[in-house]
C-alpha cells in the first residue's frame, strides 16, 4: 500500500502536549494510508500559525482542556463539560470555512480513544463504571457512534484533497464470549437457594425446576459452548472464550480455583477446534495489577496456556490503570471499552486502535476495540429488554458503520445462553456480520 507522506507541525506553545498529539496521528495513519515524514512537502499542522499552505486544525482541548503533572495528563472537566453543549463549536464536528478543519479533529481523537474524561470523573454507577450517560460524545451526539473514525476521515481527506480518502484497514468479525459461570451455577449451593425462594417465597414451582434444571442439568459448559464453536465454524469465524482466574470475590465466580481439571478439558477442546482462549479478570482487578497478575497466572497454570487478550468482568475499567496493567502483563488485545447501557462505540471508533498510557503520557504496545453489541444489554431487562427484531436492527448499524470504516465488529455472547432470545439473537446477528 502506498502511502501518502506528510509533515507534522506542530505550534511552538502546544510542543508539551506533542505525545499526546503523536498518539491522535498514530491513529490518523493507522486508519488511512498516510505517513509521517519531515521531509514532506504535504503538511498538516495543530494549532495557531500555521505555515502557508498547510492544512491547519485547531486547538480546543490542548492547552485549555487538560492538566500535566507528574501523574501525567488529567482533563478540566469544567472546561471539557461546555463541549456537551450542542451549540458550542470547535471540540466537536463544525462545518469548514476554508482549507483545513474548524474543529479540534486530534484533540477529539484524542479524548475519545484514551476516555480521557473518565478519569477523576465523579459520575459512577452502581459498580463503579462511568456511564453512558455522562459521557460528552453521547451527551452532544445522542449516540455513541464512531467520531473518533469520523475525525480520521476529516482530516485524511484534507490530506488527499478527496472527500473520500482510502482506508488503510479493512472490515473484520470479534466473536467473544465471556464465561462467567462454568457449569450452571457459580456456587454449588447457588441454584438450589434460588429454587426454594422461586417455591417457598414466589409460589412459583415451575422457576424453581427450571432453575435446578439450568443449573445442575443442562450440561454446562459442553453444551453452549460446543453450540457456539459450531456457529462460528459454519460460518468461517473464530470464537474466542474469555475465561475467569481464580477468584473469591462474590462478584466473581470461582471456577479456575474450584474446577481445575473441567476447565482445562474444556480449553483443550477450544484450543483443538482453532478458537481462542483469553482472560477474563476479576471484578477486583482494574486498578489492582497485583490481584489482576495474579489471577492471569492462576489461569494460565489452570489451563496450560498463556492467555493475550480479554475483556474485564463487569465492564469495569479505570481509563488511568486499566491500560498499563494490560500492558505491563504483555497483553495483546483489550475489549473491555463498551457500554452496556446501548450498543456503540465507548472510545470513538470501531477499529483496533493503540492504548495510551495517561500517567506515563507514551503510546502503549497493547490494542484496544470497543464491544458493539453486547448480549446482556440488549435482553433479560437489567438494562433493556428488546425483540429479537430491534436488537437485530440495532446490532445491523453497528456493522453497517464498521463495514464503513474499515472497523471490527467486535460483539459479546455469554456461554450458556441456549434459549431465546440470545441465542436466536446470537445466530442471526453472525449471518449477517461473517
Amino acid at each position: 500500500m502506498t502511502r501518502l507522506a506528510y509533515r507534522l507541525s506542530v505550534s511552538p506553545a502546544l510542543e508539551a502536549f506533542r505525545p499526546e498529539i503523536e498518539h491522535a496521528c498514530a491513529f490518523l495513519e493507522r486508519c488511512h494510508p498516510l505517513a509521517r515524514d519531515a521531509g514532506a512537502s504535504t503538511v498538516l499542522h495543530y494549532g495557531p500559525g500555521a505555515p502557508a499552505g498547510a492544512v491547519p486544525i485547531p486547538n480546543l482541548l490542548f492547552p485549555s482542556g487538560v492538566r500535566l503533572d507528574t501523574d501525567g495528563v488529567h482533563p478540566i472537566h469544567g472546561v471539557l463539560e461546555r463541549h456537551a453543549d450542542r451549540q458550542v463549536t470547535g471540540l466537536f464536528s463544525a462545518p469548514s470555512q476554508g482549507p483545513g478543519l474548524a474543529y479540534d479533529a486530534l484533540g477529539l481523537i484524542f479524548l475519545l480513544l484514551t476516555r480521557l474524561e473518565e478519569r477523576g470523573h465523579p459520575a459512577r454507577d452502581r459498580y463503579g463504571r462511568f456511564p453512558r450517560a455522562a459521557a460528552l460524545a453521547v451527551r452532544r451526539t445522542g449516540a455513541a457512534g464512531p467520531l473518533a473514525d469520523e475525525a480520521a476521515r476529516d482530516v485524511a481527506a484534507a490530506l488527499f484533497g478527496r472527500a473520500d480518502p482510502p482506508l488503510a484497514t479493512s472490515y473484520a468479525v470479534h466473536v467473544t464470549h465471556d464465561v462467567d459461570r462454568l457449569r450452571g451455577y457459580h456456587r454449588l449451593h447457588e441454584p438450589l437457594r434460588q429454587a426454594a425462594g422461586d417455591l417457598l417465597k414466589r409460589g412459583r414451582p415451575g422457576a424453581a425446576l427450571r432453575r435446578l434444571v439450568d443449573g445442575y442439568a443442562a450440561g454446562e459448559p459442553w453444551r453452549s459452548v460446543r453450540a457456539i464453536m459450531a456457529a462460528s465454524e459454519s460460518r468461517g469465524l473464530k470464537s474466542r472464550f474469555y475465561f475467569m482466574g481464580p477468584s473469591y470475590h462474590p462478584m466473581d465466580s470461582p471456577y479456575a480455583a474450584s474446577m481445575p481439571r473441567l476447565l482445562r478439558a474444556l480449553g483443550d477442546e477450544i484450543a483443538e477446534r482453532g478458537h481462542v482462549i483469553g482472560f477474563h479478570p476479576g471484578f477486583e482487578t482494574p486498578s489492582d495489577p497485583g490481584t489482576w497478575q495474579a489471577q492471569k497466572a492462576g489461569l494460565e497454570r489452570a489451563l496450560g496456556r498463556s492467555v493475550t487478550e480479554g475483556r474485564q468482568h463487569v465492564l469495569r475499567y479505570a481509563a488511568e490503570d486499566t491500560p498499563d496493567i494490560w500492558n505491563d502483563a504483555g497483553m495483546a488485545l483489550d475489549a473491555t471499552l463498551a457500554w452496556p447501557e446501548a450498543s456503540g462505540f465507548r472510545n470513538g471508533t470501531c477499529r483496533r486502535h493503540a492504548a495510551y498510557s495517561l500517567r506515563r503520557r507514551r503510546t502503549l504496545a497493547l490494542d484496544q476495540v470497543a464491544t458493539a453489541v453486547m448480549d446482556f444489554g440488549l435482553f433479560g431487562g437489567k438494562y433493556r429488554d428488546l425483540s429479537v427484531a430491534d436488537a437485530l436492527a440495532e446490532a445491523k448499524a453497528a456493522n453497517a458503520l464498521c463495514r464503513r470504516h474499515g472497523g471490527t465488529f467486535a460483539i459479546l455472547h455469554h456461554t450458556g445462553q441456549m434459549r431465546a432470545p440470545q441465542r436466536t439473537f446470537f445466530e442471526r446477528v453472525l449471518e449477517f456480520a461473517a
